[in-house]
């Protein structure tokens, strides 16, 4: 009797840490067909077009750039929460005939439940899992800025980006506001197997001092499009 009831406790603790493990899903990569909207691995390449048109408020200059920048998984390593972290080495260049040159390392996180990604330094939830179009989210959840709620649109819709089709794409809306004061408007477009394919960020200050006239008193904004990519 004493063996059996021994054997039980071991069966049942034995089931019990197993159990543990497989619910612990924050410290493992996750795999299925919505999670590659976020690809991780090692090697993973992408190649934008960036184009950033600022209009400054004090001097009333405008100003156009337009550059590209790459982004590259260059590494995975294991965060202080016992994650899978991935190093993303950025790089930018003037033209197509420039060399590449660093510019800065970001970092994200690809979980059963979230994405997030830290860039310069500040952490945003950029997807929730599962993916619906009827789930909202704070996307400045893990940083000090004021609450943003994003939402997705267009999901698992073909489109073609830049002169090129992809089967299975969704949006993410982080802002989308328009009043007489500011124009505020940012947008990211993810394709399965490729990761980000777009993304748009407007602001604009409107100057609403000699009505109907709406003139702009300041603005910026930035479009980054895929040029290319490869895994």
């Amino acid at each position: 009797m004493k063996k059996n009831r021994s054997l039980l406790f071991l069966v049942i603790l034995f089931a019990a840490f197993a159990g543990c493990k497989k619910d612990n899903n924050e410290k493992i990569t996750p795999t299925g067909l919505i999670y590659t909207y976020f690809p991780v691995n090692v090697g993973h390449t992408v190649i934008y077009d960036v184009s950033l048109i600022t209009k400054d408020e004090f001097s009333g200059i405008e100003d156009t750039a337009l550059y590209q920048i790459m982004e590259v998984v260059d590494s995975i390593f294991t965060d202080i929460q016992g994650r899978p972290t991935e190093r993303l080495e950025r790089y930018k260049r003037a033209t197509t005939l420039d060399p590449w040159i660093i510019n800065d390392v970001w970092t994200s996180n690809l979980t059963s439940t979230r994405v997030e990604k830290k860039e310069e330094n500040v952490t945003f939830v950029k997807m929730v899992f599962p993916i619906t179009g009827t789930v909202s989210w704070n996307g400045n959840l893990y940083n000090t800025l004021d609450p943003q709620i994003y939402e997705y649109d267009q999901l698992n819709q073909p489109d073609l980006v830049n002169g090129q089709n992809f089967d299975s794409t969704l949006v993410v809306i982080q802002a989308n506001d328009d009043n007489f004061i500011e124009t505020k408007y940012e947008i990211e477009e993810y394709a399965t197997g490729v990761g980000m394919i777009y993304k748009e960020q407007t602001f604009i200050k409107k100057d609403n001092s000699q009505p109907p006239i709406v003139g702009v008193i300041s603005q910026r904004i930035y479009k980054q499009t895929i040029v290319s990519w490869n895994n």
